[in-house]
């Protein structure tokens, strides 16, 4: 038996929503997924996931290890000898909310061979809860990322799009939509580009930027929900623009949101962190393939994603 986690798309809304702003968010139609088998004689806890050429135990020094302990205390089952086969379908530290995906699949395994060792002693074992699922992987992103909004776990964990507050949760919203998704392939750390806005708005969440990113956000699901890609579009541009102004945009991260945008996409903007990761556009049918072209040109291999439904 195998258990996932999904990647994530920020539309919308990103590094606004920690400080209590909206953010239009979406879950992949890919991820992480794993699966739990004895650690051969005995050994200890590990995970083994060849597409990112990753193998850790939880002993080793290494964040997702961390990661890992932590998920494993929060769950109270101490170091199982498992190992954790996984396969990964988005790139790590992209900001396609692999490390979410990554803590969700990774859970979701450890709560099964919890409950599965209680019923083999005779022991009578409670159905999983989503909220025990998001509780494990949300202790693994607060160390991987420190002032994380929890968006990325709720949709790890739920799939679908929807309207994200810290306050009161994701809000699932009916819409589909097909993105273009570009990985950059420049690395970067999220908790570095969030101290870095904090430090932009001197930590004041009504800094008219952030206020501005929440009202895009409003204006984009509108405009989504209307099946207006052009307004969306636009929305992305200009939160792109505000980004930008904050300084989590990179000189290669515009270049390709400008690429896009003159192969004839809608709209373009950075998602996630910033700071490098990836970059996302939406775009005519008919445009794709000249707006994967023209990232292809700049040696980034694109793709096309279904989220929503």
């Amino acid at each position: 038996m195998s258990f996932h986690g999904l990647g994530k798309i920020i539309l919308l809304g990103e590094h606004a929503v920690v400080y209590g702003y909206p953010a239009l968010a979406a879950a992949l139609d890919r991820g992480v997924r794993v699966a739990a088998v004895p650690t051969p004689a005995g050994g200890a806890l590990r995970v083994d996931i060849p597409s990112w050429n990753l193998r850790i135990t939880a002993d080793d020094d290494h964040p997702l290890a961390v990661a890992l302990c932590a998920i494993a205390d929060k769950l109270d089952i101490g170091r199982p000898p498992l190992t954790l086969v996984g396969e990964a379908q988005i790139p790590a530290g992209a900001g396609l909310g692999a490390s979410a995906a990554f803590a969700v699949a990774i859970s979701r395994a450890l709560i099964d061979f919890r409950d599965r060792k209680i019923a083999a002693a005779g022991g009578s074992a409670m159905p999983a809860t989503l909220g025990e699922v998001t509780s494990a992987a949300n202790a693994s992103e607060a160390l991987i990322h420190g002032k994380a909004s929890g968006v990325d776990v709720a949709l790890a964990s739920n799939g679908g799009i929807g309207v994200f507050r810290k306050a009161s949760g994701l809000r699932p919203i009916k819409a589909e939509l097909r993105v273009l998704i570009g990985p950059s392939g420049a690395s970067r750390s999220t908790s570095t580009m969030v101290e870095r806005v904090t430090r932009a708005c001197s930590n004041n969440a009504d800094d008219p930027r952030l206020a501005e990113l929440g009202s895009l956000t409003d204006h984009g699901t509108n405009a989504l929900l209307g099946g207006d890609h052009v307004g969306l579009g636009t929305s992305m541009d200009r939160a792109h623009a505000l980004l930008a102004e904050l300084g989590v945009s990179t000189p290669l991260l515009d270049g390709l949101c400008e690429a896009a945008r003159r192969a004839g996409a809608y709209g373009a903007k950075l998602t996630g962190a910033g700071g490098g990761g990836a970059i996302i556009a939406i775009a005519p049918r008919e445009k794709e393939s000249d707006v994967l072209a023209a990232w292809r040109a700049a040696k980034v291999d694109g793709f096309v994603a279904k989220v929503g439904g």
